[in-house]
């Protein structure tokens, strides 16, 4: 080779490394315009060719059980209808055949099977029937994804507590919201991607980083949940009422056995009702409680000794003026002791009793008892309620915050504060969920009664209870009195104010009844508000007959028996008048043939029958006994213990 070839091969090896060189820097500055500059829209690129998108899928969520081990939410498995639109050449036929059994129109679906996406929707959820109707059909390009659906299998009951799941099973209201977190699983999903010739294929589950979702157990009792909710709406409707409020607690650990609202709503159809019939109010909605305050305010004045329980008070026959606004009383009164003030609720007599107190420590017990804040029960949107600063007092503030007028409060603060004086003094934070447990019942979390603050002493509380002992016995609580219990309680009818004019209604009112029982071991307080009665206005005729029919269930549910002295009373009353040759007839008869036959009667008169025998008495159930122990015709030794089954009749 020629020294001039041999430049000639130099230069042309050089430029086609030159050449070379440069098409690797052009391919190293493409590649990085498109994976670092423009990379958002080299993956749109990609996922166009290769992959559509990611399909999420409503997952299993836990089981929300009541205090006794019984389902209250629960997720199912059911099936829900997609169509890949490319796959179906016939669109309008198939919508044709669809539409009917789904019941929608078909030019609906027809627009969903004419899209140009690659998965559309065609029902969520469906019911197995409808299920049935489509795959008859088989139709091309039509198919089914297994999904979880949220049921409640009390329907109504508990609603406004429980809450509901969404289409996704995201929980949107009451626990199912509160404790989403718990309850839900990591989503489902699938994915839709190209195959190497261009045609959809999808993954139908993934499920990837799935855990098992826990389980809420409640303190909730549905037994009491359905007895609150029974009597309460069975009373709205005879009184043609707006709506009302049952809660049920336990006074000594706050745990809440029944929360009822009316109206209520069926939360498997909750996008059938309007979002006002979601709400719980006993948790959301504030209220002026009206003559309830009183009791509060009787415990105040006890505990600083500025007045004693039978301290006489002047109260006007009626009627007083303070400032120009008169305030009445509903039945005319002169001089009376404070526990007759409390007892025939006197407006007037409660007025001279706050004013003695002062705004300033009246205001102290109201937050002690915690109407200027929010209980902290488990569940979301919980009102605080209003209760102004003292500051703000004018002497008729005073005097109408003294009867429970000028403060809105909620019922769940009500209930709170009514169990801190059936408990002796100590105010409790509110729950619902008892313990949070995994699939395999290992306990995740647990809660416990929580002490707030201690408001009273025992001895304090004592005395109020029995005040209020006499409210039912003797005053405007006695449609409250139920033979063979004391019962401690409290009424109330408080106007409600009219929206457009900022005036106090002369004929709509909220009356309520609160109260305890056993009155000196309390089992259970409970609180029940009716929202605009239009048969009979005042707490005593229309909340009274309501807390009377639910305490009296439940003590017979749970098993609380009669008190002897109370009892004997009760037998005074009910029994029909006996010659004195009767009774010593009846007793002879008892004591020749032992355990007399109660089947079939009542609890009342099996209670009667028994009632000279000296023998410990154990009940069970409710309605007709239909299992006594010892049996009928067995001898009856004093002291021995005698056991009876009730149970509803058929």
């Amino acid at each position: 080779m020629t020294d001039r070839a041999k430049v000639y091969f130099k230069i042309r090896a050089v430029m086609v490394f030159v050449f070379f060189i440069l098409c690797l820097g052009f391919i190293a500055i493409r590649a990085y315009h498109m994976q670092v500059l423009e990379r958002g829209k080299s993956l749109t690129v990609a996922q166009h060719q290769y992959y559509d998108r990611r399909i999420n899928l409503a997952s299993p969520r836990g089981t929300i059980y009541d205090s006794k081990g019984r389902e209250l939410a629960v997720s199912m498995r059911v099936n829900s209808l997609y169509a890949q639109p490319d796959k179906i050449n016939n669109k309008s036929p198939v919508a044709a055949k669809i539409a009917p059994i789904l019941q929608k129109d078909a030019r609906d679906i027809s627009e969903l099977l004419s899209s140009p996406k690659s998965f559309v929707w065609l029902q969520r959820k469906m019911t197995p029937i409808q299920q049935e109707q489509i795959e008859a059909l088989h139709l091309y390009g039509v198919d089914f994804i297994p999904e979880s659906r949220r049921f409640y299998p009390n329907f109504e009951l508990g609603s406004h507590i429980m809450g509901f799941a969404g289409m996704d099973s995201q929980g949107l209201e009451g626990l199912e919201r509160a404790y989403d977190k718990y309850l839900k699983t990591a989503t489902k999903y699938m994915v839709l991607e190209r195959d190497a010739l261009g045609r959809w294929i999808y993954i139908p589950e993934n499920a990837k980083g799935m855990k098992s979702p826990y389980n809420l157990h409640l303190t909730l009792d549905l037994r009491v949940q359905y007895i609150a909710e029974r009597e309460l709406k069975k009373e709205i409707i005879a009184q043609k009422a707006r709506g009302g409020m049952v809660v049920v607690m336990e006074p000594s650990t706050g745990k809440i056995l029944a929360m009822a609202v009316h109206p209520s709503f069926n939360p498997n159809l909750f996008e059938e009702y309007g979002a006002d019939r979601w709400r719980n109010r006993a948790v959301t909605d504030s209220f002026e409680p009206g003559s309830l305050m009183k009791v509060f305010l009787l415990a105040a004045v006890l505990k600083e000794e500025t007045t004693k329980e039978n301290d006489i008070i002047f109260c006007e026959n009626g009627a007083y003026n303070i400032q120009g606004h008169t305030i009445h009383d509903v039945s005319p009164h002169g001089w009376l002791p404070l526990r007759d003030i409390i007892r025939y609720s006197s407006n007037i007599g409660s007025y001279k009793v706050g004013k003695k107190l002062g705004a300033e420590r009246f205001y102290r017990y109201l937050d002690a008892f915690g109407f200027t804040e929010t209980t902290g029960i488990d569940l979301l949107g919980e009102n605080a309620g209003n209760t102004r600063p003292p500051a703000s007092w004018s002497p008729i503030d005073l005097a109408i915050i003294s009867f429970g007028q000028g403060v809105s409060v909620t019922a769940l603060q009500l209930i709170t504060a009514l169990s801190c004086i059936a408990n002796g003094g100590d105010l409790m934070k509110p729950y619902l969920v008892e313990r949070i447990t995994d699939e395999e019942g290992k306990v995740i979390a647990e809660f416990s009664p929580q002490v707030r603050r201690k408001v009273l002493s025992k001895e304090i509380s004592q005395r109020v209870t029995s005040v209020m002992k006499e409210v039912v016995t003797s005053g405007t609580g006695i449609r409250g009195r139920i033979p063979g219990y004391e019962v401690a309680g409290k009424t109330a009818t408080a106007q409600k104010v009219e929206s457009a004019t900022g005036e106090y209604s002369r004929d709509k009112v909220v009356a309520s009844f609160m109260g305890f029982l056993p009155a000196d071991e309390p089992r259970v307080a409970i609180l029940v508000v009716v929202d605009e009665p239009k048969s009979a206005h005042y707490g005593g005729t229309t909340a009274t007959p309501i807390f009377k029919r639910i305490a009296e269930e439940l003590m017979s549910y749970m098993g609380t028996p009669p008190t002897e002295k109370d009892f004997s009373k009760k037998l005074i009353l009910a029994q029909i008048p006996q010659t004195t040759k009767q009774r010593d007839s009846r007793n002879k008869e008892t004591s020749q043939q032992g355990m007399p036959d109660l089947r079939g009667l009542s609890m009342r008169k099996a209670l009667a029958r028994l009632a000279e025998e000296k023998v410990r008495i154990r009940l069970a159930g409710s309605g007709i006994l239909v299992g006594q122990r010892p049996n009928p015709g067995d001898a009856l030794k004093e002291g021995c213990e005698v056991f009876l089954k009730f149970a509803p009749p058929r």
